[in-house]
């Protein structure tokens, strides 16, 4: 079994609509089960969306500041496997860099990889 951080990107076979692909967006979120709720940090910079109803959200909403708890990103990066710390560390700098704004459009490769951000941070 190949790991997630060891998949190339892969151009699409086809163009697709600004809908389908929002679809996709909301397709991943559903399936991870990620809230609207975003925990963002300012010590590393990171943010992500956080387990709908999860203990994060519930803090989050409570305290009413996003920078609440330890950051689910700098854990995850400090347990993962050495042969990864490199891709990982790159997979995290290229999602905070392109989804810092809500981007104006969508495209493929936008998608792809706030799709294997969220299944690393979440699934891996």
């Amino acid at each position: 079994m190949t790991h997630l951080l060891d998949n190339d990107y892969t151009l699409p076979l086809r163009p697709y609509s600004q809908n389908e692909l929002a679809d996709n967006r909301q397709q991943l979120r559903k399936k991870l089960h990620l809230g609207q709720t975003f925990a963002e940090h300012g010590k590393c910079g990171h943010f992500y969306l956080v387990k709908e109803n999860g203990r994060k959200e519930k803090n989050i909403n409570e305290t009413k500041c996003a920078d609440s708890g330890n950051c689910s990103v700098c854990w995850k990066y400090s347990k993962k496997d050495k042969n990864y710390k490199d891709r990982a560390g790159y997979l995290i700098k290229d999602y905070c860099d392109l989804f810092c704004d809500e981007p104006k459009r969508l495209d493929h490769e936008k998608i792809d990889l706030e799709n294997i951000f969220y299944h690393w941070l979440y699934e891996n």
